[in-house]
């Protein structure tokens, strides 16, 4: 036997002991963020029904953090009347994971979710079922599969970040005491361990064989943290893959 033989073999054992690991992990995962009172994220919006159009901007401001309960002040500038009725300024509150529990007053029975902690490639849930009451006798139902991509690198106004991005993808279902309505639906949002606000987001709402009558986008143009520590978004390290 050759005597570098039992030391090729154990490099080529460990080689494949290494390849065998689960991809997740050997990435780095997103954790709960922990917003601070003053935090704020702007963003701009851009309709693409007809083409990419920015219609109007959003500011985000924490007022206040108690435990189980992220409150903020949402607020708006308007920049076309068409089909930004709903882009309306208010207080919203988020549960610890930064999933929206209250709106305006009006409580949700169960967090309304964008966001999965801790946050990881390639993570999968089916048929998450959500639950929303609106006006009296009016209800809505959204049935969605969630899956989390790879990392990659996404350049927005307010920097250049590694994000995961979370696919929530599924039918909605509507009624009222006069009608009922479905359709189809897509929200692809990116986040950063960098910061607690979204990077970008698309959320696209379908009827029946119909072209989308939402098409919209959310990026990131400034954020405010009151974490001292925390380093600017283009100056800081990419996560450890």
């Amino acid at each position: 036997m050759h005597p570098d033989q039992p030391i090729a073999t154990m490099r080529k054992t460990s080689l494949l002991a290494l390849s065998a690991l689960p991809l997740a992990c050997l990435a780095q995962s997103i954790e709960r963020p922990s917003p601070r009172p003053g935090d704020e994220c702007s963003y701009d919006i851009l309709d693409n029904l007809r083409s990419k159009e920015k219609i109007a901007e959003r500011r985000i401001v924490v007022t206040s953090v108690a435990p189980g309960r992220i409150t903020t002040r949402v607020t708006h500038r308007v920049l076309v009347t068409r089909d930004t009725g709903d882009l309306t300024d208010g207080q919203v509150v988020y549960d610890d994971d930064l999933n929206v529990i209250e709106r305006d007053g009006i409580k949700f029975a169960q967090p309304y979710p964008r966001r999965i902690y801790p946050l990881q490639p390639g993570l999968r849930r089916v048929g998450q079922e959500i639950k929303l009451t609106g006006q009296t006798g009016t209800s809505r139902t959204e049935s969605l599969d969630v899956r989390v991509g790879a990392w990659e690198t996404r350049a927005v106004p307010a920097g250049s970040f590694d994000v995961l991005t979370v696919q929530w993808k599924g039918w909605y279902n509507g009624r009222s005491p006069l009608y009922r309505w479905s359709g189809r639906m897509q929200r692809d949002i990116t986040f950063s361990p960098l910061t607690w606000c979204e990077i970008s987001s698309t959320e696209q709402v379908y009827a029946p064989n119909s072209s989308p009558w939402t098409h919209r986008d959310l990026v990131l143009t400034g954020l405010k943290q009151s974490k001292a520590e925390a380093a600017p978004p283009n100056e800081a390290p990419s996560p450890n893959r």
